[in-house]
C-alpha cells in the first residue's frame, strides 16, 4: 500500500480477533517445541494471543515486499553488511567473499559470505520478527537494521535455511519448510473467525529445526542462507541459454542489490576498503563464474551494445545517443544552483553527503531498447511482465543508501514533464545517517522534497543540452553528408514507422491507430475539421517555425451545435442566443498536455518558451490531469458554458493567471465521446513519440 505522498509502506491491516477452532491438521498449541513459541518467546501473554500477534506481524512484513526479486536484495544486503562489519575488525589478510548460487531446477537461491557470522547465543533471537542483531550489536557499517528481512525470507517462499558460525564458536543451523503455506493457512483460519475450544484448540504445525551445525558442514565463519521459491521465477527470469542467464543475473545483482555500488566508474577512492577487495562468485546451476561489483550504468550498457555514442553531460559531443554525468555537491552548485541555493536542500546535501548520477537519452525508449538488447528480452507483448519487473535502467530515479541500491526504480515525484521523464535516469546516493522511513525500498521524508526538486532541476538541465543528441531537434535527415547516409536514415525511419502500424488508409474515414507524434496530432485535428466533426474553425495555416503553431478565427452560428448533455455533449453555450465568434486565435499542438505546461515553465529566452496568456487552444492526444502550477478540468454539464469552441474537452487553468484559460481538445477524450454517440471501436494505442 502507499501513503498520501505515494511512498510504499507495509500493510497495516490487522487480522480480526476471533477464536480458532480445532482441526485434524493441527498440533497442540501448548507444545513449547513449536514455531510460535520460537518466534514469540514472551510468556506474559496467552498462546492464542501470541499466535495473533505473530500472524499480524508476519502479514505486515510479507505484504510490504511486492517485488519478485526482493529475496535477492535482502540476502545480498545481509551478506554485504556482514563482510563490511568483519572488515572493520583489523584481521590480517582478510579478504571479503560472497558466493551467489542459483539452482534453476530446484528453484533455489543461496548466498554465502565469510563475514561476522551470528553467534550461538543469538541463534534463537536471530530468526524472530523485527529482531535486529545489527542494531543491538551497534554495527556501524550496516545498511539494513529493521529486522524484517529474515521474516520475509522465512515466510515469503516455500523453504528457508540458514547456517552460521561466528569465529571459533559453535555453529548453528535453522531450516523451515512450507513456511508460506503455514503462514497463509494460519491467517486464513484467523480471518475466517474459527472458534477456540476450552483446551485452547489447535493450530497449523510447521516443519522446522534449529540446532548445532552439522559436523560435516564446511562453513568456517560467516553465514549461508537459502530460499526456495514457490514458483518458476528463476526459470522465467534466466531462460535456458547460459550466456543469457548470466547476463540477466548480473544485471539484476548490479542494479537492484547491494552489489551495485553506485560510485563513479573509475573513482576507486570513493569505495571503502572492503568494497575494493570484495570477491564475488556466481554459481549458476553447476557452472561457476565471477562478477564485478558496481552499478551497471546506462552508458556502460551503451558500450556493451555496440556503436552507441555516449558523452559527458557537461561537455557533450554532437550526435550522442546518451549524455550522462556523476554529481556531488560541487557539481550541483555549479550546474543546478537553484537546488543548492535552497537552505533546506543544502542541509540535506550536507547531512547525507549526497552524490549521484544523471543520464539523458535521445529518444523515449532508448533505455528499454538497449537493455532489452543486452538482456536478450523478447519484444513481444507476451514477455512484457519480465521486461517490466526486470528493467531498472529506465526513465525514473533510484535511491541508494551508502552506495547500495535500495529497491526498484521509482517514477519521478513531480507531475509535469512527460516528454523528458522517459529520457532521464537519476540515481540519488544518500549516506551519513540516512534511513528510509518504512523498510528498505522507500524514500525517507527527510529527503522527499529535496529529491523532488533535484530531479526536476536535473531534467531541466539535461534537456537543455538535447541539441547535441543524435537526430536531435537541431538536426534532420537532410544533414546527411551523402546518399548512403540519407538512405540509412530513411531505413531507420521506415522501421520506426512500420513498427507503429498503419495510421490512415485511402477510402477509410477514420484513423486506424491513435496519433503518436505531434505531426500526427495535427493531421487528426485537420481531418476532424475537414469532415465537420469540429465545426466553426477557419484555419489560416500552421507554422513550422514560430512562437506558436497555428492561427485561426472561429465562428459558430448554427444552434444545432448547442450543448445537450445527451445528444450534443460536445456542444457550446450560445450566450443570449448570440453566435460564437473569436478572431485572431492561436493554437498549439502537443502529444500530451504537460508538453505545453513544460513550455510555459521554461525560463525567458530558452528555446521553446511559451506564455500562458497567449495560447487560446491546445490540441493534444492525451492530458495530464494534475500538473505543477496548473489545473486541467474536464468539460461537463456543470461547466460547459466555459467552452469557446465546439469539441473542447478540457480547460487548462494557471495558478498565477486567473484572467485566462486555455481551451483543450484532447483527441482521446473527443474520440471516446464521438464513439459513444455514433458507435465505433477505440483506436489502437501507440506509445507517444516526442520530438518528431
Amino acid at each position: 500500500m502507499r501513503d498520501s505522498s505515494g511512498r510504499e509502506v507495509g500493510s497495516t491491516a490487522s487480522i480480526a480477533r476471533e477464536p480458532l477452532a480445532s482441526s485434524s491438521i493441527f498440533g497442540d498449541m501448548r507444545n513449547d517445541a513449536d514455531l510460535v513459541s520460537l518466534l514469540t518467546p514472551s510468556t506474559e501473554t496467552s498462546p492464542e494471543d501470541r499466535l495473533y500477534e505473530l500472524a499480524n506481524t508476519i502479514s505486515n512484513i510479507v505484504s510490504s515486499y511486492d517485488d519478485p526479486y526482493d529475496a535477492f536484495a535482502e540476502l545480498l544486503q545481509n551478506a554485504l553488511d556482514a563482510v563490511a562489519e568483519r572488515s572493520t575488525r583489523g584481521e590480517k589478510d582478510y579478504v571479503p567473499r560472497v558466493q551467489v548460487s542459483v539452482d534453476r531446477s530446484n528453484r533455489t537461491l543461496s548466498v554465502e559470505d565469510n563475514g561476522t557470522g551470528i553467534a550461538w547465543q543469538d541463534h534463537q533471537a536471530a530468526v524472530r520478527p523485527n529482531y535486529s542483531l545489527k542494531r543491538r550489536l551497534g554495527q556501524s557499517t550496516s545498511r539494513g537494521e529493521k529486522g524484517a528481512a529474515l521474516t520475509f525470507l522465512q515466510f515469503g517462499g516455500a523453504e528457508f535455511s540458514l547456517s552460521s558460525r561466528s569465529g571459533g564458536e559453535q555453529g548453528w543451523s535453522y531450516t523451515l519448510s512450507d513456511g508460506r503455506d503455514w503462514f497463509e493457512e494460519t491467517v486464513k483460519l484467523l480471518e475466517d473467525g474459527r472458534v477456540f475450544d476450552d483446551k485452547l484448540g489447535e493450530f497449523p504445525v510447521s516443519s522446522f529445526s534449529l540446532g548445532p551445525l552439522d559436523e560435516k558442514d564446511t562453513l568456517t565463519q560467516g553465514t549461508r542462507a537459502s530460499v526456495k521459491f514457490i514458483d518458476d521465477r528463476l526459470t522465467d527470469l534466466l531462460g535456458e541459454d547460459y550466456k543469457v542467464a548470466f547476463s540477466r543475473l548480473e544485471y539484476l545483482l548490479r542494479t537492484r542489490t547491494g552489489l551495485g555500488f553506485m560510485v563513479p566508474d573509475d573513482d576507486r577512492d570513493r569505495l571503502e576498503e572492503w568494497q575494493k577487495s570484495l570477491v564475488v562468485s556466481i554459481t549458476l546451476d553447476a557452472d561457476d563464474d565471477a562478477l564485478t561489483p558496481g552499478f551497471l550504468y546506462p552508458h556502460e550498457l551503451a558500450k556493451r551494445s555496440g556503436s552507441r555514442k555516449a558523452s559527458m553531460l557537461t561537455s557533450p559531443t554532437a550526435n550522442s545517443e546518451l549524455m550522462y554525468d556523476h554529481f556531488d555537491k560541487a557539481w550541483l552548485k555549479r550546474y543546478v544552483p537553484k537546488v543548492v541555493g535552497n537552505p533546506k536542500h543544502a542541509e540535506v546535501i550536507d547531512r547525507f553527503d549526497v552524490t549521484g548520477y544523471v543520464a539523458y537519452a535521445f529518444k523515449n525508449d532508448w533505455y528499454e531498447e538497449v537493455t532489452q538488447q543486452h538482456l536478450s528480452l523478447p519484444e513481444d507483448a507476451g514477455d512484457s511482465s519480465l521486461s517490466e519487473t526486470l528493467i531498472q535502467v529506465n526513465g525514473g530515479f533510484l535511491v541508494a543508501v551508502k552506495d547500495f541500491p535500495t529497491g526498484r526504480r521509482k517514477a519521478f515525484l513531480h507531475r509535469s514533464g512527460a516528454e523528458h521523464k522517459s529520457r532521464t535516469f537519476v540515481c540519488v546516493n544518500l549516506a551519513g545517517d540516512y534511513k528510509p522511513d518504512y523498510g528498505r525500498k522507500n524514500l525517507a521524508s527527510d529527503a522527499h522534497a529535496f529529491v523532488l526538486d533535484l530531479c526536476k532541476e536535473l531534467i531541466a538541465f539535461a534537456s537543455g543540452k538535447k541539441s547535441n543528441l543524435y537526430r536531435g531537434t537541431a538536426q534532420s535527415t537532410h544533414s546527411a553528408k551523402n546518399a548512403a547516409d540519407a538512405l540509412e536514415s530513411l531505413k531507420e525511419d521506415a522501421v520506426r514507422l512500420t513498427k507503429r502500424g498503419v495510421l490512415l488508409v485511402s477510402g477509410e474515414p477514420d484513423l486506424r491507430r491513435a496519433p503518436a507524434t505531434e505531426t500526427e496530432v495535427v493531421a487528426e485535428f485537420l481531418r476532424l475539421v475537414a469532415i465537420d466533426s469540429l465545426p466553426g474553425f477557419h484555419v489560416y495555416g500552421l507554422l513550422a517555425r514560430g512562437m506558436l503553431d497555428g492561427y485561426f478565427d472561429y465562428t459558430l452560428i448554427d444552434k444545432a451545435h448547442a450543448f445537450d448533455e445527451l445528444d450534443r455533449p460536445l456542444g457550446v453555450a450560445f450566450a443570449d442566443g448570440q453566435p460564437m465568434k473569436y478572431r485572431g486565435q492561436w493554437m498549439e499542438f502537443k502529444i500530451t498536455s504537460d508538453g505545453l505546461t513544460d513550455d510555459f515553465d521554461r525560463d525567458p529566452g530558452q528555446p521553446g518558451k511559451k506564455y500562458f496568456g497567449q495560447v487560446d487552444l491546445l490540441v493534444c492526444e492525451s492530458v495530464d490531469s494534475a500538473t505543477d502550477n496548473y489545473d486541467i478540468l474536464e468539460v461537463t454539464s456543470d461547466n460547459y458554458e466555459e467552452r469557446k469552441y465546439y469539441g473542447v474537452t478540457h480547460i487548462l487553468r494557471s495558478a498565477t493567471n486567473n484572467d485566462h484559460a486555455v481551451q483543450v481538445i484532447c483527441l482521446r477524450s473527443l474520440r471516446a465521446t464521438i464513439a459513444a454517440q455514433v458507435g465505433g471501436s477505440p483506436l489502437t494505442p501507440v506509445e507517444p513519440v516526442e520530438g518528431e
